[in-house]
């Protein structure tokens, strides 16, 4: 997570603000819960090969998921005043 608080540091001499670095992340969130849905809600039959494709795409978007909320996660657990202290 060293890059996160990197992108924080930078945050506290205001080239990024911690609410830009939340903002990009529910984005992404957002790009990656659509995509999942429209993939799970397509009903045509492509055959098996493409069926595991299909799993795995879904598996690699569960992943992506669950990791920018991590990251939001973690970054809401960081104080303003923490970030300056560290700097």
């Amino acid at each position: 997570m060293d890059w996160v608080e990197t992108m924080l540091k930078k945050s506290c001499e205001k080239t990024l603000t911690k609410g830009e670095v939340l903002h990009s992340l529910f984005h992404m969130i957002e790009i990656n819960e659509k995509t999942m849905d429209q993939i799970q809600n397509d009903k045509n039959d492509f055959g098996p090969e493409l069926e595991e494709l299909k799993q795995t795409e879904i598996r690699d978007l569960d992943f992506h998921l669950k990791y920018y909320r991590g990251l939001v996660n973690y970054i809401n657990s960081i104080t303003e005043n923490s970030m300056i202290k560290n700097r």
